[in-house]
């Protein structure tokens, strides 16, 4: 695993541009619903959100265009942070986060180096866990605990794997464009939301999302393919790209969902407070979960179908 310099790559400047003007507009953006009040505006829910994504975005553009051992780091670190948040919410006990922490490292060096063998990790794990409390002799809340384990580890470790081999599959281009649409995804459903929601989709789920805000996520993924077109690999015409953009902004919105599910049933808000006034780095990647497989898999198609 080696590092690279990261402006020998023609694309970090480009991106670094395109990052750079989308937190410049998203400040105009707080600043418009705060009514030129910058620090009331930080403050809101659109704010939390702009600033969380400024913490994770310069370790995501190391982690994607330094890569090796640099990168390995990263997203090892980040693995071990979402997973330590299900823990601490959920109530995974001791042995089944053991068990949890063991899988990360597996997990992505079968991503890494042996990404034909990355879709029997489920098995696998699966396996292990039914052998758990067997080992361990504890069975005590067996049922609730190994729902607990195997959700986790199927909900965030297997799940944001994928940004390893989807970085392998079409390269950082595809990867920037997958990660911003997230992230834009993200914010434009909460301004769509905000203007013009109405009808919420589940208010026992997360009573401030609504099917209006559904649209921004498309908006914003769109925006995203749109800003990263040049970027992508020959084999998406203006169809993939389509597509590819309500994947991802739909999935962004599952797994947003899906993250609320969780916590509801948990009687948390937040996932953790690693970032200042907004939660934890869970709070922020939820959205990832579900997304960055979807386009994986998506992708993988429009290579099966379009190999050159």
């Amino acid at each position: 695993m080696y590092t690279h310099n990261p402006l020998t790559d023609p694309l970090f400047v480009p991106s670094l541009k395109i990052v750079i003007s989308l937190f410049v507009f998203g400040g105009l953006v707080v600043l418009f619903f705060a009514r030129k009040d910058l620090k009331a505006g930080l403050r809101g829910e659109l704010g939390k959100r702009l600033i969380g994504w400024m913490m994770l975005t310069p370790l995501f553009l190391v982690a994607a265009f330094v890569g090796g051992i640099v990168g390995a780091i990263i997203l090892l670190v980040f693995f071990y942070r979402i997973t330590v948040e299900y823990v601490r919410v959920v109530g995974v006990e001791r042995c089944y986060a053991i068990y949890l922490y063991i899988l990360i490292p597996i997990t992505f060096v079968m991503a890494s180096f042996a990404p034909e063998f990355y879709f029997a990790l489920p098995a696998l794990a699966i396996l292990l866990l039914s052998a758990l409390p067997i080992l361990t002799r504890q069975p005590q809340n067996l049922y609730q605990q190994l729902s607990y384990a195997g959700r986790g580890y199927l909900y965030l470790v297997w799940t944001t794997g994928h940004l390893i081999l989807l970085k392998e599959l079409g390269g950082v281009g595809l990867l920037m464009l997958v990660a911003c649409g997230v992230a834009l995804s993200d914010a434009m459903q909460f301004v769509v939301g905000k203007l013009i929601g109405k009808h919420i989709i589940s208010p026992a789920v997360n009573p401030r999302k609504a099917w209006e805000g559904l649209l921004g996520d498309v908006i914003g993924a769109g925006l995203a393919v749109a800003l990263f077109s040049f970027a992508l690999p020959l084999q998406f015409g203006l169809a993939e790209k389509v597509v590819l953009a309500m994947v991802i902004g739909l999935g962004s919105a599952w797994g947003d969902l899906a993250s609320s599910l969780v916590k509801r049933v948990a009687g948390a808000k937040d996932w953790g407070d690693i970032i200042p006034g907004h939660g934890g780095l869970l709070d922020r990647a939820n959205s990832m979960v579900v997304a960055v497989p979807l386009a994986y898999y998506f992708s993988y198609l429009v290579f099966k179908v379009r190999p050159f």
